[in-house]
């Protein structure tokens, strides 16, 4: 037996439907006026700084098609909306501001920059992201940036303090911003103290080091702890650095592969009974 649908009835499915549209393009219109973006890093800073926000910038050209493609499908979503709140949103011409594109280190468009409330690098990605991967990226990253303000304003008077530089490498290191955490540790290896007191600089190569294997990057990381054990030959950390030292090998494909096997068998037989060698057995397993 058919079933007719009434032409009431009909007319409200007709209403609900075009309700509904209404009320999803009046939502888009409302998140996309909801974010604000700010002319410049000055004005934008002005904000953040009274609540410790990080800022968050955008730069991009009108020639760039990636970017507009961003403007429309990344940055109008709610998405986005929800997890920018923590931000305080800049937007940069990249060919009206080529001083500043500079001083970023702006290679290609898009990129967006990520800084303390003063506009101090934390975090650069070049190139397009979809609106998953940049709302992911947003929401990691720290919302409070309150230590970063109070050891740049350290800084600001001092740029050799050796604390402010090493605590900032250390700070950013946990907040898992591994590339920036090492510039701060190369600027605290330079300074007086760690040149004179072998201890601070074994412990920042050490920390240089690790960063480098949270970027996967083996061949430098390789290079960092070589050099802690060949300086520091009768430290204790010298296991722990020929385990992070198998562990860079490993990433440098087979052959790195190999000589991983060949240090951790040769630790292992000189050290059968220490900590690290059974940590070594079980990286062995893993190669």
């Amino acid at each position: 037996m058919e079933h007719s649908i009434s032409p009431g009835r009909n007319k409200a499915c007709f209403r609900f439907l075009a309700l509904a549209v209404c009320l999803l393009a009046a939502a888009r219109v409302q998140a996309e006026q909801a974010v604000h973006w700010y002319a410049s890093i000055a004005e934008a800073s002005a904000q953040a700084l009274p609540a410790n926000r990080p800022l968050f910038i955008d730069f991009r050209a009108d020639w760039c098609k990636p970017c507009l493609v961003m403007e429309k499908e990344v940055y109008a979503t709610p998405d986005f909306q929800h997890a920018a709140q923590k931000y305080l949103l800049v937007r940069i011409d990249y060919d009206r501001e080529t001083a500043l594109a500079r001083k970023f280190e702006v290679g290609g468009l898009p990129t967006i920059v990520v800084t303390d409330s003063y506009g101090n690098l934390l975090f650069r990605h070049e190139g397009y992201l979809g609106a998953k991967s940049l709302v992911g990226m947003a929401s990691a990253l720290p919302g409070d940036v309150s230590e970063f303000n109070r050891l740049q304003k350290i800084l600001a008077g001092d740029k050799n303090n050796f604390g402010a530089l090493e605590k900032m490498g250390s700070s950013l290191r946990t907040a898992g911003l591994f590339l920036t955490s090492g510039i701060y540790y190369a600027k605290a290896a330079q300074t007086r103290e760690a040149k004179s007191n072998p201890e601070l600089r074994a412990t920042i190569w050490n920390e240089t080091g690790l960063n480098l294997l949270d970027l996967m990057d083996g061949e430098r990381a390789a290079d960092i702890f070589a050099k802690c054990i060949k300086e520091f030959p009768n430290s204790k950390r010298k296991g722990e650095w020929t385990l992070n030292l198998a562990r860079s090998y490993a990433l440098l494909g087979e052959k790195g592969k190999e000589r991983a096997r060949k240090l951790l068998e040769s630790w292992v037989r000189e050290n059968s009974s220490s900590a690290e060698a059974r940590e070594a057995q079980k990286i062995l397993t893993s190669l």
